[in-house]
């Protein structure tokens, strides 16, 4: 008795100081915020150059200190990741492919900037590759949806099956493609309709009537889910935790998600979006100090130094580009590519269970 009563409130004391953290992180972010918007007329949105005056250099030290409480308010007790032969060798491969990319990505902006814009366009390469990914993905998850149909597994919620969970992640890519292409204006080459006049962009979408709101909703979503919550999501739990659970990816998807929180240059100014980027290095360094494996902690310690050297490729040498936005442009393509990832492992996953 005294000793279940021992576990509670130690239980409850350990949601008391994760609580604080959390209040913390909030109460850091807030008044950064506030202080520069009142004092130095930053909007919580304001893009531009990176702010490297005293005011921008304190306000990063207080992004990461924010990120820290994150990180406390959010870790888990998550034992050491073993991971089995062929599991090692996907998660070496996924974290070579994250390095790949940054370093490939850093070199560009450092070597050609002004060649960045002409790929980034509307109706060119990356435009269209992330379109043709996102299509890709769709057909990912609609294929783990139809072999989920009379699965008999946990309900989310208690009421959604996993057919209906995997149709409306389906459904949610498939908004996402359709706003990406302007619901085939990009293709077909209509004239915006009257209806859309006041689009930031001219264009049949959504999204470019209020293109930075929609911007940091689906930038801190994927950063969310592709890096947190693989990360901090509690394994074998009851509950909310364990009906999500057979849709989370892997611990290490966190390490292969961690390029979507480096990408930026014009938003580096964002407090949220610094206090990101400082989590995710956290989380890529928690993930080392778990794996069990060498080699893998290894390439995980070399993707942390590759995630934190091209980001100051990015802020510093940013500015050669043409139009500052390119890298959020390719950040929407890496995005493109985690959930081509998800939908097919997904797919993969219900494969098995069936």
């Amino acid at each position: 008795m005294a000793d279940g009563y021992g576990r509670a409130v130690t239980g409850s004391g350990m949601g008391a100081m994760r609580l604080g953290f959390g209040v913390a992180t909030f109460a850091l972010v807030l008044g950064s915020v506030v202080y520069g918007e009142v004092v130095h007329g930053y909007g919580l949105l304001r893009k531009g150059d990176p702010d490297f005056t005293p005011f921008g250099r304190v306000r990063i030290g207080f992004s990461f200190l924010a990120a820290l409480f994150l990180f406390f308010a959010l870790k888990p007790a998550m034992s050491a990741v073993v991971l089995a032969r062929g599991e090692r060798t996907q998660a070496f491969w996924a974290m070579a492919a994250a390095g790949t990319f940054l370093l490939a990505v850093a070199a560009a902006v450092h070597f050609v900037p002004t060649a960045l814009n002409g790929f980034v366009r509307e109706m060119q390469p990356l435009g269209m590759a992330t379109e043709v990914l996102l299509i890709a993905a769709v057909v990912g998850f609609l294929i783990a949806a139809w072999r989920a149909r009379g699965m008999r597994g946990t309900r989310l919620l208690g009421i959604f099956p996993p057919l209906l969970v995997l149709a409306g992640m389906a459904g949610v890519v498939f908004l996402i493609l359709m706003e990406e292409m302007s619901w085939g204006q990009h293709w077909l080459g209509w004239a915006t309709p009257e209806l859309f006049s006041k689009n930031v962009q001219n264009e049949t979408n959504i999204h470019n009537f209020y293109t930075y709101q929609f911007e940091a909703i689906y930038y801190t979503s994927a950063i969310f889910c592709f890096v947190v919550l693989p990360w901090c999501w509690p394994r074998g739990a009851d509950g909310l935790f364990g009906q999500v659970e057979p849709y989370l990816p892997p611990r290490i998807f966190a390490l292969f998600g961690l390029p979507v929180a480096s990408l930026m240059f014009e938003s580096w100014n964002i407090v949220p979006y610094q206090v990101w980027f400082f989590l995710g290095l956290l989380i890529c360094l928690d993930i080392v100090r778990q794996l069990k494996s060498f080699e893998l902690r290894l390439a995980a310690t070399a993707l942390a130094a590759i995630y934190v050297v091209s980001k100051l490729v990015f802020i510093t040498r940013g500015v050669e580009m043409v139009d500052g936005y390119e890298l959020s442009e390719v950040r929407e393509f890496y995005i493109s590519i985690l959930f081509l990832a998800y939908g097919w492992m997904l797919a993969k996953r219900f494969r098995q269970q069936r």
